[in-house]
């Protein structure tokens, strides 16, 4: 008699950290779970459902939420970030979904500054996950090794240089497949980590490091150059149009140089059994955007 295959869901799988995980999952030898996506539009997710993932319709609603987590063994939550109090209504779906349907175990996806003043209300999740009643384990993650590609490479293409005001304070950073990685390991071995809130880091680097790293890989000069406040906010807010968006930066350099990012904690390797990857590895790899075509 064939085994009953573990079914995972993915609940906000059409972000960078969801894909990546249901990839992950999917990937797993001989076929092992049913991996079910969930997203607002599940068209989007036409290339995991290319790989076998299972795609299902998950917005705001919570019918939506009953149906996708229907069955399910263990869930991934990644939530949006300014969405207009969107996430409140879809953590909260979420939660009464998954103790209705019997789900086992949660894996929420936090930030590393929930601690700390910040723009966004991982901390209150966090609370309302860890009160649910349903096991589940924390993933603080660092800033993404990938931001430093998405925030920084126009600018450096184009003038060379990038902008913070973050002065010399180190940041932690973590690759997105470091991050997916644990996320794995929880979902499928939460014996080992039920009740448990990482801090995922992979190295602590300073911005004039990082232009350093980034001026060896593509081979020009790279300057990191360091704004008040104030003028910091003022160019996110002509780059982007978003005084909220450019607010939530500035706190984020401002934590930086009180040194809350500073610290690399071991649980990331000790979750994964690895070294993690290096944001020398993740620039390298993305050389071409910061270089003229």
């Amino acid at each position: 008699m064939a085994a009953v295959k573990k079914v995972f869901l993915i609940a906000g799988a059409s972000s960078k950290n969801g894909t990546s995980v249901a990839k992950l999952l999917l990937a797993e030898a001989g076929n092992k779970y049913i991996v079910r996506v969930g997203a607002r539009d599940p068209t989007k997710l036409s290339a995991l459902v290319a790989l076998g993932a299972e795609a299902v319709v998950l917005d705001t609603s919570l019918e939506s939420a009953f149906a996708a987590f229907n069955g399910v063994d263990g869930v991934f939550i990644v939530l949006p970030f300014f969405a207009g109090g969107v996430e409140d209504i879809l953590i909260e779906n979420y939660l009464k979904a998954a103790k209705e349907t019997g789900t086992k175990h949660i894996v929420y996806l936090s930030a590393i500054d929930a601690d700390v003043k910040s723009s966004h209300n991982h901390k209150k999740y966090e609370q309302l996950v860890s009160e649910s009643g349903i096991p589940f384990t924390i993933l603080r993650s660092a800033w993404f090794h990938e931001n430093v590609v998405s925030y920084y490479a126009q600018t450096i293409k184009s003038e060379g240089v990038f902008w913070s005001s973050a002065g010399d304070g180190v940041f932690t950073s973590v690759a997105i497949a470091d991050i997916s990685a644990a996320a794995v390991a929880a979902l499928t071995e939460p014996e080992k980590h039920v009740g448990q809130t990482y801090t995922l880091t992979g190295e602590s680097l300073t911005d004039k490091q990082v232009a350093e790293t980034i001026s060896k890989i593509i081979g020009k000069p790279v300057t990191h150059v360091n704004l008040s406040p104030e003028e910091y906010e003022a160019l996110i807010t002509q780059f982007t149009g978003s005084k909220e968006y450019a607010a939530a930066l500035v706190l984020l350099d401002t934590n930086r140089r009180e040194g809350h990012f500073a610290k690399v904690d071991p649980a990331l390797e000790q979750i994964i059994g690895r070294k993690p990857i290096s944001l020398h590895e993740v620039l390298t790899n993305n050389a071409s955007a910061f270089k003229e075509a």
